[in-house]
């Protein structure tokens, strides 16, 4: 499937990349770990900043890229947060729900035909709903 990309999309990746690459890489993480401001940074992210208000239609296959990426990690990321959350959640649940022997569909009922239950009249007052 191909997506087109428009002008303002492609302006929008060169200020963001042009402005958040230094920021982020250059300055808050090194910060974090007691290091200076790293100039190379400024490197990746002046250009791209130029080119995103220059000629944004240039950062085509730049953006292609990013996206691709992207797209990439976050397959990578649903699968493993997802299977995480099974495992470290769900799964210890289930086991816990065997061990006490609840069983909230009422599925063991050997003796039974049907599973189907059959409700006690209750008797309604439609003045007081709730």
């Amino acid at each position: 499937m191909k997506t087109i990309t428009s002008k303002k999309q492609l302006r929008e990746f060169g200020l963001l990349i042009g402005f958040g690459f230094p920021i982020i890489i250059g300055w808050i993480i090194p910060a974090i770990n007691g290091h200076i401001f790293r100039m190379w940074s400024l490197l990746i992210g002046f250009p791209l900043l130029i080119l995103g208000l220059l000629k944004p239609s240039s950062l085509a296959y730049p953006y292609k890229v990013w996206m691709a990426i992207g797209l990439a990690l976050g397959w990578v990321n649903s699968r493993l947060i997802l299977g995480l959350v099974y495992f470290i959640i769900l799964q210890p649940i289930a086991i816990v729900m065997k061990i006490f022997g609840y069983d909230p569909l009422r599925k063991k009922k050997s003796n039974e035909r049907t599973y189907r239950e059959i409700k006690k009249d209750q008797n309604f007052d439609l003045t007081r709903i709730f």
